[in-house]
């Protein structure tokens, strides 16, 4: 009897650790990679035109823009989940399914900054789970794609709260704790990626960086600007203008070291 009783324990242990065997199995590629880097950016994406919805500023058609954003990162969801890397990426999935449940009401001021706080968590997890991606690949120039691409999240993200404050959503001690918080990770990624490895980040790469860094210092100055005067467009449009640098940027690291 206490053989079966043991027997019994061992198969039902086997059965409830086969599953985490198998994830541990199942090493990550740099499609995975671009996959979950791309669905942290876009988080941040969403909130910034949701907040432009809430202000009714119409420039560039925010309804419009986050439903396309909304629309890809569910996909970039499907496509990442046809090669299971961890389980993490489905408590990252469920995450943004009640995300995407707060998204379908009418932004307010007080929704907007409760739906900031969410995402800002969804994205600190999505920056982690990159990074675990990353070091799965077992190429260290990973690290580096990932931080690249959390340049421009952090861009996203010091628009989106200069949005929001423009509209009152946000409160000055939130807000300037934030802007100081962005630029502090900022500041140090760039560090990272210009002492890194010239065979992880190329010379090119970092005279890249150094042009985008100088676009950013503007972005820092109308940010942490004390005057009370806000401009969410022009915010917006420097913030796409970084966007797109930092994408260039990516694809160029991207096709030196995944070769």
């Amino acid at each position: 009897m206490r053989f079966k009783l043991l027997k019994n324990i061992k198969v039902g242990l086997l059965s409830m650790l086969l599953p985490l065997f198998a994830f541990a199995e199942v090493h990550a590629n740099t499609k995975d990679v671009h996959n979950i880097i791309d669905i942290c950016t876009s988080s941040e994406h969403i909130m910034r035109d949701y907040a432009l919805i809430g202000m009714r500023i119409t420039y560039s058609n925010p309804q419009k823009d986050l439903e396309k954003t909304q629309k890809h990162l569910n996909e970039e969801f499907k496509d990442l989940e046809k090669h299971k890397v961890s389980a993490e990426e489905l408590i990252l999935h469920k995450e943004w399914s009640s995300i995407e449940e707060e998204l379908k009401q009418k932004p307010t001021k007080e929704g907007t900054l409760t739906l900031h706080h969410h995402i800002d968590a969804f994205a600190q997890h999505c920056e982690e789970l990159a990074e675990h991606l990353a070091k799965d690949t077992k190429n260290p120039a990973e690290h580096y794609v990932v931080m690249i691409t959390n340049l421009n999240l952090n861009v996203q993200e010091l628009a989106e709260i200069y949005i929001m404050k423009s509209w009152d959503s946000i409160g000055d001690e939130e807000y300037f704790k934030k802007v100081k918080e962005i630029f502090k990770n900022v500041l140090k990624s760039y560090d990272e990626l210009q002492t890194a490895d010239s065979k992880f980040v190329s010379d090119k790469v970092k005279g890249h960086l150094k042009i985008m860094k100088k676009h950013f210092m503007m972005f820092e100055f109308m940010a942490e600007s004390h005057s009370g005067r806000y401009i969410p467009l022009l915010i917006t449009k420097k913030a796409e203008k970084i966007s797109e640098e930092v994408e260039k940027i990516l694809k160029e690291e991207e096709s030196e070291v995944e070769k």
